[in-house]
């Protein structure tokens, strides 16, 4: 019987073989063969992170308006003379029987319900009346007259020709060349018929008070004061600081 053991030998050789090729990596098959693959592409690499951009710096706002300075302290009455004040006239002083002394002016009230020019009131009292004098309307309360406004009422000068029925209280009695005027708050009065009537300041005529709103002028070295375009000089009365009507109106 015959051997057959090389031939087998020389199929498991072949079979072999063929296994070892299939296990060889592609890449060495292919360097075997003459074949090259070509590389992988490498991953991109990251782009790096932009940085970021600074942030914008705010602008500035407005200035700030700065605090408006404070308004004088308040008056003892509101809205003195919220109007220009009239231009005294020239200056023609009426010699006078008393000598010039000088004392310091202090403005005089004449009680609660006296006010001077220039104050303003939201309401006046149930006793007011009005008074009309030359086709211009006026209110009048106890010795004051005030003019109508949009939001109240404010005190002005006593219009010359107003006629009252009473004076009020606390007026004063002054007598020059033998007429009687009456006096109160800055305003002279003469009697008409049954009525007192606003006049101008008789000259002569010597007060011992005079209203707030009276100014100091210095004329000729010697200083007088004006309350309604009424010249007044200072001088002593029975040891009384007084004026004397030197120029009215």
């Amino acid at each position: 019987m015959k051997s057959y053991q090389p031939k087998n030998k020389m199929a498991l050789l072949i079979i072999a073989f063929f296994a070892l090729l299939i296990m060889i990596p592609e890449q060495v098959s292919a360097q075997r063969f003459g074949h090259f693959s070509p590389p992988r592409p490498m991953p991109r690499p990251m782009p790096m992170p932009r940085p970021m951009p600074a942030p914008r710096p705010i602008p500035p706002g407005p200035r700030p308006i700065p605090p408006r300075p404070l308004p004088p302290p308040p008056h003892p009455y509101p809205h003195p003379y919220p109007y220009p004040r009239p231009l005294p006239p020239p200056f023609h002083p009426y010699p006078v029987p008393y000598p010039y002394i000088y004392h310091p002016f202090v403005p005089y009230y004449w009680g609660p319900t006296w006010y001077p020019i220039g104050f303003f009131a939201a309401t006046l009292t149930t006793a007011a009346i009005v008074i009309s004098v030359e086709n211009n309307q006026y209110n009048y309360d106890d010795g004051v007259y005030y003019v109508k406004e949009s939001s109240g009422y404010k005190v002005v000068p006593a219009p010359l020709g107003a006629t009252i029925s009473e004076l009020p209280k606390g007026y004063v009695t002054i007598n020059v060349s033998g007429t009687d005027y009456y006096y109160y708050g800055g305003t002279y009065y003469a009697k008409d018929s049954s009525k007192y009537k606003v006049v101008n300041a008789p000259v002569g005529a010597i007060v011992s008070h005079l209203p707030e709103g009276a100014e100091e002028k210095t004329i000729d070295g010697q200083k007088y004061m004006i309350y309604n375009n009424v010249y007044y000089q200072p001088i002593s009365k029975d040891g009384q600081d007084s004026y004397v009507v030197v120029q009215g109106k």
